[in-house]
């Protein structure tokens, strides 16, 4: 058996970006493993990057669309009549202002399972239980519900029943006759020597089918929260 930290977090309207979308601002179904790490980090003050395992799942009441204010600045010198904001450093430049679309998945239920490191176990449990400010997770004014953190043992079972969507990494099942969506989801990153951050060659790029509810799944992981137990896919 394995120990994990399982977070219990709701979020009302929240938007994952995906980072290929520009004109609209669409979301992936569940936040990625990235952006869950970097909520984790938050939670516990670490500067440097701490690896450690995810199972991601959740329901959700489907998407709607949205408006927001946009802004554009490409460097441009401000032109009265076609920019609507102008910046002034030694220079007058322009910036547009303008409105767009944001994808937001509405009332977003989540299990999510951590499996630190075990010298960082402790500080990621009381991190998460006691977060030096209120954590968001997605845009930073997706503020995160965080409605209970358990300690639990993981086990492996013959077979089980998603009762959430999960991200499954692909490398963790054998093929199937499934055809789930399958997306490239960011993970672990490193930093430059010039402070910029790039995303790992290995671990860097997870990817993941998006298993919906009702799926049988063999010889998988499994909690074992007696009125809720879940999936772990990690």
């Amino acid at each position: 058996m394995e120990k994990a930290i399982r977070l219990q977090c709701f979020q009302n309207l929240v938007n994952y970006r995906k980072p290929t979308s520009f004109i609209i601002k669409e979301t992936f179904p569940l936040p990625p493993y990235s952006t869950v790490l970097g909520m984790i980090h938050a939670a516990c003050g670490f500067q440097e990057f701490h690896p450690m395992k995810l199972s991601i799942q959740g329901t959700n009441s489907g998407t709607i669309s949205d408006l927001y204010t946009r802004y554009s600045f490409n460097g441009a010198k401000y032109e009265e009549g076609r920019h609507q904001i102008c910046v002034e450093d030694g220079e007058k430049y322009g910036v547009f202002r303008g409105i767009a679309n944001v994808e937001l998945i509405c009332e977003n239920h989540m299990v999510i399972h951590i499996i630190p490191s075990d010298e960082d176990f402790e500080k990621v449990y009381y991190g998460l239980k006691n977060p030096p400010q209120y954590l968001s997770l997605g845009r930073y004014e997706d503020l995160l519900d965080i409605e209970r953190v358990d300690v639990v043992e993981i086990h492996m079972q013959e077979e089980a029943d998603t009762e959430r969507n999960i991200y499954v990494p692909v490398e963790t099942v054998s093929e199937r006759n499934w055809v789930p969506t399958i997306y490239n989801i960011t993970k672990e990153f490193e930093i430059t020597k010039q402070g910029l951050r790039r995303w790992k060659k290995e671990g860097g790029i997870i990817k993941a089918y998006y298993m919906p509810v009702g799926e049988t799944l063999e010889n998988c992981y499994v909690d074992d929260m007696e009125e809720d137990a879940a999936i772990v896919f990690a």
